[in-house]
């Protein structure tokens, strides 16, 4: 799709958000609660405007996608069919179509070991479809060893104007680092396709299982990001943790239990430090976005601004917004709404390789073929004071 006509999806979308507000203001402005009719087609306004997000979001990183590789070889390899990558290649696909394992490397449990321009691929689609993962400081190791993160705890006080160090004067011990290792834990995901899918030419069987494995990979690695709990799986950013981000750099403001409120959206942007706030990012859920979209500043202005030409980000209060289905969305007492924060402050730790096992013999007797895809990583938040979450009043 091209930037014009991502463009005119996003004039679209806009009309739809409009429509919205316009309802939702005569309701309050006359002091009453939505009627039938008007709940119906505020639903469905609602779902339309998802729709075209999603829409937008898909082609626009489909754009990015074209042409994009995440590793060029140090040396061009040959062209023609005798290269070693398109030999290789060449077997690959023989084996995904006959079973056929030869020289191809033999894994545990009838496993063959994927051709390194797979993995490769693998691993662009990855990084594509999951925006968070772009974002984040990334490590790569060349093992699953520990990588120590050291953490500000505490932060030490302002210089003292002075001409000489006076006798008073003792060592600041206010400053202060824990450290959590990062130690890659094991990601796996198993697809099983029937040999009759397979062993049929018209279908492109690289495309079927990079697509499944990179989707499946980048979910658990966005979930991982913003949910997880640190044991045995990465630390999340929405997770309360004095190794990541603790309940101090939570944010209520006046908010009720279940409504979000515009000074607490301010609020929750002004305590970051200006450093921060510039590079900072807001990420939701699609259901607390909904939400946003109807609030208003103290002018009477809408606090949340919609992207209007093709590549350009929603934005609140300025900064940009990401939108993800792992994000919490339950609107009840105490519940986290929404993160802001400054990304590269998010470690990430992962062992370069993706590694795509055939696994053939395994379910032969049941005429299928399984994919185990497997990575090892490890991530946290590594500056409380980088980030701040939005939070709904305990009750």
């Amino acid at each position: 799709m091209t930037p014009e006509e991502i463009t005119k999806l996003k004039e679209q979308r806009v009309s739809v958000i409009k429509q919205m507000r316009e309802l939702n203001d005569a309701a309050k402005t006359e002091k009453r609660s939505f009627t039938a009719e008007e709940t119906e087609k505020f639903t469905k306004m609602q779902k339309d405007e998802r729709e075209f997000k999603s829409k937008i979001d898909a082609e626009e990183r489909d754009n990015m996608l074209k042409g994009y590789e995440t590793e060029k070889p140090d040396s061009p390899e040959p062209e023609g069919r005798n290269s070693p990558a398109e030999q290789e290649q060449r077997v690959f696909n023989n084996y995904l179509l006959t079973g056929e394992k030869r020289d191809i490397s033999v894994g545990t449990n009838g496993g063959a070991l994927a051709p390194q321009q797979f993995v490769k691929q693998v691993i662009a689609e990855v990084e594509k479809a999951t925006p968070l993962i772009t974002r984040v400081t990334q490590f790569h190791l060349t093992q699953a060893s520990s990588l120590g993160v050291p953490n500000q705890d505490s932060d030490a006080t302002d210089a003292d104007w002075t001409q000489e160090i006076p006798d008073s004067m003792t060592a600041d011990a206010t400053l202060k680092y824990g450290k959590r290792e990062l130690t890659p834990n094991t990601l796996v995901k198993l697809i099983k396709v029937s040999d009759k899918l397979i062993k049929t030419s018209a279908f492109d069987i690289d495309s079927i299982v990079q697509g499944k494995v990179s989707a499946k990979m980048g979910n658990a690695f966005e979930k991982g990001i913003l949910l997880g709990s640190g044991d045995g799986q990465p630390l999340g950013m929405f997770t309360a943790s004095n190794n990541g981000i603790p309940k101090g750099r939570d944010v209520t403001g006046s908010n009720t239990t279940t409504v979000l409120k515009a000074d607490s959206v301010i609020q929750t942007k002004m305590s970051l430090r200006q450093a921060y706030r510039a590079r900072a990012i807001w990420i939701m859920h699609s259901d607390i976005f909904t939400d946003l979209l109807l609030l208003k500043d103290n002018n009477g202005q809408y606090m949340l601004r919609q992207g209007l030409t093709a590549g350009e980000p929603d934005r609140l209060l300025g900064n940009e917004i990401i939108e993800s289905e792992f994000a919490p969305n339950t609107k009840a007492a105490g519940a986290y709404a929404a993160l802001f924060g400054d990304p590269q402050y998010y470690w990430w730790a992962m062992v370069n390789q993706i590694e795509i096992k055939i696994l053939n013999e395994l379910y032969a007797e049941k005429n299928q073929i399984g994919y185990k895809g497997t990575a090892y990583a490890d991530g946290q938040p590594t500056l409380a004071a980088a980030f701040a979450r939005m939070a709904y009043a305990a009750a």
